[in-house]
């Protein structure tokens, strides 16, 4: 996956493609660790594959226009700190 991710186009996305994003906007990029956090302490909206499954339940999908709306107002201004 070494192309850019183009943002505009997604609606759902997994961290990796996350972490790919804020590589975009941020140097250093922050570990994807970071970035589920402040996906979690932020409540970015988050989907699974299989939701019924009663542990686990497949790959998580984050809301991709909530990730970008997290970058501009809280990370980028620095009212974010990194974990």
């Amino acid at each position: 996956m070494n192309e850019k991710v183009s943002a505009q186009n997604r609606r759902l996305a997994t961290l990796v493609v996350l972490h790919q994003i804020a590589a975009q906007h941020l140097d250093p990029c922050p570990p994807m660790s970071t970035i589920r956090t402040w996906c979690n302490r932020e409540k970015v909206p988050r989907f699974k594959s299989n939701p019924t499954a009663p542990r686990g339940g497949g790959t998580v999908f984050y809301s991709v226009p909530h990730f970008e709306k997290l970058l501009r107002s809280r990370v980028l201004p620095g009212k974010l700190a990194l974990v």
